[in-house]
């Protein structure tokens, strides 16, 4: 029999894996596989179990069941113990933008099946200083909606949440003035929104990057310029449809790598990094390819 541990944040989706757990041991059971339990603690408990007690030889695949954020702990530790163990991902959180991506379902037995009907396959990740994203690293207006959006509101609204608090981000837009290096070219520019995808969308958005592979080698760099302020909701309506990339005021670059310096008030914009708080300014960003194995849909 072989060995899984499933990893979840019991308080994702509203509470919908918890209500699953006898399900879920059910089913691997079903697969050969003995299934334990690891419970999130906190914030960043995942990410320390996996460092602390996970090996190579002690597990045959890892089960993490949440959010982006979520999944964004489990491929730290991954990363940062240096593992390649398969990972199944169980998306049950509020916004799932990488699952969008990866075309995994969302139905709890389907996602099981993929186990028995699906693949294992290697995907690109990004790293952005000392951590790692398999979605997406953003920057500037709008980047703290998702882990500034109260955890009662989400729990209540799911994805509208976040539009009620991007709203009431608005209040205090500002834009960024970037010098971006990338693959050796350069370039200056103020913008309102920095997106730099592995994945395809971010925040319930699923068409911002619509081109974007998470196994091509590349990321899809999404840049919104300044713009005065009664623009901005024009422009995501754009991109709610998928028909942003040939507006003039968007900068839109495949990549490789990039470093961005914030050349004004660098301290006050936000950055993001799979729903989560990201790293100050300046940003090395790093493309690592082929680096994570996932059960997925077969192609």
């Amino acid at each position: 029999m072989k060995r899984a541990i499933l990893l979840y944040n019991p308080k994702a989706g509203n509470r919908r894996i918890v209500n699953n757990i006898d399900f879920i041991i059910k089913k691997m059971q079903e697969f050969d596989f003995q299934l334990s339990l690891y419970r999130s603690a906190y914030t960043g408990s995942i990410q320390e179990y996996i460092i602390n007690e996970i090996t190579q030889s002690s597990i045959d695949l890892i089960m993490v069941s949440g959010g982006d954020g979520t999944i964004n702990e489990c491929i730290n530790g991954v990363m940062k113990k240096n593992l390649d163990i398969p990972i199944m991902i169980l998306p049950l959180g509020t916004a799932n933008d990488f699952a969008n991506t990866a075309d995994i379902p969302s139905n709890l037995a389907d996602i099981l099946d993929i186990i028995k009907t699906g693949e294992i396959r290697y995907v690109d990740i990004g790293s952005v200083n000392n951590k790692y994203f398999i979605n997406v690293c953003n920057m500037g207006v709008f980047s703290g909606v998702s882990h500034e959006t109260d955890l009662q509101l989400k729990k209540n609204f799911g994805k509208l949440a976040y539009y009620v608090k991007g709203i009431e981000e608005l209040q205090k837009y500002e834009a960024m003035h970037l010098e971006i290096e990338y693959d050796g070219k350069l370039i200056e520019e103020k913008y309102s929104l920095v997106l730099i995808f592995n994945g395809k969308g971010a925040g319930g958005f699923n068409k911002i990057a619509k081109d974007a592979s998470i196994e091509d080698g590349y990321f899809d760099f999404i840049g919104i310029k300044e713009v005065d302020f009664i623009e901005i909701p024009k422009l995501f309506i754009k991109m709610l449809q998928g028909e942003h990339l040939e507006d003039d005021k968007v900068d839109y670059i495949k990549m490789t790598n990039a470093t961005i310096r914030c050349l004004n008030n660098e301290v006050g914009f936000a950055t993001d990094i799979d729903g989560e708080v990201g790293p100050p300014f300046p940003l090395n960003i790093q493309l690592i390819q082929n680096r994570i194995k996932v059960y997925l849909p077969k192609i």
